[in-house]
């Protein structure tokens, strides 16, 4: 989450501009001003929440009105405090994006460049120890009159190479590899935009694109959007020095906003074949280093949305594109497709879809664990009947969890340093069947399933309720608790559970198939089998075969009376349940009574479900506790029992 502390430290480390609290009435509100000019470039505020207790952070921000357009974001809005025309507010939240802000405080410090300089430069570059004459330079007019910007550039230019030369010592100017010389006269100023920062990194970067060093450096170095032009010479050695062992396959540790100008580079094509090639090198640099202890997770979210986005920008075939897009985004998107049409899939697909969307932990369920596939099937045939047979008005099971599909402004590569030379076509791009993106307009979109957009009830009650039920179908794990807003999911656990039932019933049934014409035959091949077994004495004192007697029905055995229940526990389990509630151990009791804890406690609970509906006792595999929430509801079934035994 950004803060108002965050954008001060980056103004005083990228402008060395410092924050300053003007009002000691009013000690929530400061600003930071224009080193030159003195002028404001961002007025911040603090102020505390009694409702909630918690600081408000506000800003507002010299950019011009139209930054609004060009970023719509919820936390961007009109100012708070100042002129609506060229100041913009921002609202810092968990949503507030660092690169955004920084990126708009950047506009109000170059717009403020813009309307002159009062520069201070020497007339004959006299040696140190002479000191030096001070020559102002006039500035007549606004920014607008091309001839007096003109002159003011050149007035910069000339002054930068003045500071160069005279911070940089001699023998290590004349050190430094003409073609980095060569490179620093190719930035050009311009408007002092974003988008001319990307440009200047664009073309620089195409000169050095095949530039190697030996020069290694050491230091920390931190930036927003880090290019060439914000690198000492010594640093710039040590970056492309790095960067020649990474086109080797070695990726040693460096700044992260070093690694992040290779990974801009990569972006727009340099040192690359094409974009193939671009997302190829990006993935091997994901593997070698952000994947490592060298990277952060934040670079690692970056460059897997980047590689997405680089690769819907190039036009490349779908299929090309899912292999680089984030992992995570592919799997919601994969068991959203499976969910929304089960009946073309199978079991293991719907149940994996459902882990994906209801959570992992339902893998570990016991109802899945203990019955070898089972579970995962049932669980797959309710999704597929509540599917089917769900009714809400103009809702589907589908929709009501999942929402419709959205669309929204897209902005590819936003916050990345990147220059395309030749702009997007209308047209659209399928990424799969449940994210798709378009550009119309001069306008990127986005139409896909949000998951801030989900239903946080409907899907995890569903699941939980068939959970529930199946546990005592299947007879594992211990009871849960029943949750009357899930009551709309049972009804369509019960059909599957029926439909399951009576299908076990006929796979049980034995089949028999009689085959007449094969009987008649066995009865004519015993027959003659028979006779030749017969002497003839025997033959001829055969008599007849008495027909079969007729069958005499036979009833039915009385079952055994049922043993006489004088309530729901038996004599050990009273004593065990007594012992519990005295604070005593049973388990020296049960191991001495060679029992088993596990059993012994599901027959308690088993006996005790009718009128607690829960588990009354919990076992670890040896040791068995009471739940403490039943302790006055086990005294009271109980009765006066501990007090005869005590």
């Amino acid at each position: 989450m950004m803060q108002l502390s965050d954008l001060a430290a980056y103004a005083l480390e990228q402008y060395h501009i410092e924050e300053q609290h003007k009002w000691t009435d009013f000690p929530g509100f400061s600003v930071l001003s224009d080193a030159a000019t003195g002028k404001w470039l961002a007025l911040l505020m603090r102020r505390w929440d009694t409702d909630t207790g918690t600081e408000i952070q506000l800003a507002d921000i010299k950019c011009g009105r139209q930054s609004l357009a060009e970023y719509p974001r919820p936390y961007l809005s009109e100012p708070f405090r100042m002129d609506r025309q060229k100041w913009v507010g921002v609202r810092f939240t968990a949503d507030t994006e660092p690169e955004v802000v920084c990126r708009l405080f950047d506009r109000a410090v170059h717009a403020g460049e813009l309307r002159g300089w009062t520069l201070v430069v020497d007339n004959d570059r006299p040696p140190a120890r002479e000191g030096y004459h001070e020559t102002p330079l006039p500035f007549a007019g606004g920014a607008r009159q091309p001839d007096v910007r003109k002159t003011v550039e050149t007035a910069v230019h000339k002054a930068v190479e003045i500071i160069r030369s005279t911070v940089i010592p001699a023998a290590e100017e004349r050190r430094e590899p003409k073609k980095l010389r060569q490179m620093r006269k190719l930035y050009s100023y311009g408007d002092g935009s974003f988008r001319q920062k990307c440009k200047n990194f664009y073309y620089q970067g195409r000169f050095m694109a095949d530039y190697e060093d030996d020069v290694p450096w050491q230091g920390d170095f931190r930036r927003y959007y880090p290019t060439y032009h914000d690198l000492t010479p010594a640093q710039l050695r040590g970056y492309f020095t790095w960067r020649t062992a990474v086109r080797r396959g070695e990726f040693r540790p460096v700044p992260t906003s070093l690694a992040y100008i290779y990974i801009y580079e990569l972006l727009n094509g340099i040192g690359t074949s094409g974009p193939e090639d671009s997302l190829e090198k990006l993935r091997a640099f994901q593997r070698g280093y952000t994947d490592t202890a060298a990277g952060d997770a934040s670079m690692e979210k970056n460059l897997s949305r980047w590689m997405l986005e680089l690769g819907v920008l190039s036009a490349l075939p779908p299929e090309t594109v899912r292999q680089y897009a984030p992992e995570d985004l592919l799997r919601q998107d994969e068991a959203l497709a499976v969910l929304k049409k089960p009946e073309s899939h199978t079991d293991p697909e719907i149940f994996s879809a459902l882990c994906t969307l209801g959570g992992d932990k339902l893998r570990a369920s016991p109802v899945v664990t203990d019955s070898a596939g089972e579970g995962e099937r049932l669980f797959a045939m309710v999704w597929r009947r509540a599917a089917a047979e769900y009714r809400e008005p103009g809702k589907s099971l589908f929709t009501a969890c999942f929402g419709a599909r959205r669309t929204r402004r897209w902005h590819p590569l936003g916050n990345a340093v990147y220059y395309s030379l030749r702009p997007a076509e209308t047209g659209s791009f399928e990424l799969n069947e449940c994210r798709k993106y378009t550009f119309r307009d001069g306008v990127w979109r986005e139409q896909s399933y949000d998951r801030s957009h989900f239903d946080k009830k409907k899907l995890p009650g569903l699941l939980h309720e068939t959970e529930r039920r199946l546990r005592a179908y299947l007879g594992t794990g211990r009871a849960l608790k029943e949750r009357p807003e899930e009551a709309w999911a049972g009804p369509f656990v019960e059909a599957v559970l029926e439909e399951d039932r009576r299908a076990k019933r006929e796979a049980a049934r034995a089949k028999v198939t009689i085959h007449f014409d094969d009987l008649e035959r066995i009865r004519s091949d015993a027959a003659l089998t028979r006779e030749s077994l017969l002497t003839e004495e025997e033959l001829g004192e055969t008599e007849p075969m008495p027909s079969p007697l007729p069958e005499i029905p036979t009833a039915p055995l009385p079952a055994p009376p049922a043993p006489e229940k004088t309530g729901p526990l038996d004599a050990q389990q009273r004593e065990l349940l007594a012992m519990l509630l005295r604070g005593e151990s049973v388990t020296e009791r049960i191991r001495a009574e060679r029992g088993m804890p596990t059993v012994i406690a599901d027959a308690i609970n088993e006996a005790l479900f009718d009128d607690l509906g829960d588990s009354a006792v919990e076992c670890d595999g040896e040791d068995i506790t009471l739940v403490e929430d039943y302790r006055e509801d086990v005294e009271e079934i109980l009765g006066g029992y501990i007090n005869e035994r005590t």
